[in-house]
């Protein structure tokens, strides 16, 4: 950790603080077990590392996979809190487009899935006390604001890895969470309107798309 330059602050940040190509070469200090655990993480979360081909079931099921077979109950945290959050959007653009209430379980990841199921009808699905940033959400995507959702959904996955690296500093969870925030700020580098509106009606159609949350 100490090798690694800080991150700035999300949407101020012209550059990225360190090149991909020298973050993985510091990343080359880890050993082969925390490298795997760190690539399976980057699987479920790091959007542009995952297969674009899965269809929703199958990125769930190897979320659930990798989420299973973590030992740190940090990184579990991180999985599901985003697993949880990329559900809740999906669930926002099913109904939006006039769809009923799944009528299984494997459409989603986590705690909320069969609540969401049975509230599929309520504004918020009943869970804007457990999500108060749903009923943002569900606004920036009613108005198809593509870049209000974009920075909204953002700012919202790096506060939550900030909070957690405030418990972590120089062991593995601390390694995966920089790389985590270092993949946000490298899309926010590379930010502009057009482009945001090409990838939100690309992930609107992709089901668990985050609208290029990390």
């Amino acid at each position: 950790m100490s090798s690694l330059p800080s991150t700035e602050r999300l949407f101020l940040a012209k550059l990225t603080p360190i090149s991909r190509l020298r973050l993985e070469q510091r990343l080359k200090q880890l050993n082969e077990q925390d490298l795997r655990t760190l690539r399976q993480v980057e699987s479920v979360l790091n959007w542009s590392m995952q297969n674009l081909a899965f269809s929703d079931q199958q990125l769930i099921k190897h979320a659930k996979m990798v989420f299973v077979g973590l030992q740190s109950e940090t990184l579990k945290t991180l999985v599901r809190d985003k697993m949880e959050l990329r559900t809740c959007v999906a669930a926002l653009r099913h109904r939006a487009q006039g769809e009923n209430a799944p009528d299984n379980l494997n459409w989603g990841f986590g705690r909320w899935v069969s609540h969401i199921n049975r509230n599929w009808n309520e504004t918020h699905f009943a869970l804007e006390t457990v999500f108060p940033w749903l009923p943002q959400a569900k606004g920036f995507m009613d108005n198809k604001d593509a870049e209000g959702m974009e920075r909204f959904i953002l700012d919202h996955a790096f506060k939550q890895l900030q909070r957690s690296v405030n418990q972590h500093y120089f062991d593995l969870e601390a390694v995966i969470i920089y790389v985590l925030k270092w993949s946000i700020v490298d899309r926010t580098t590379g930010y502009n309107i057009e482009a945001a509106k090409i990838r939100f009606t690309e992930l609107v159609e992709q089901g668990l798309g985050d609208f290029e949350v990390a």
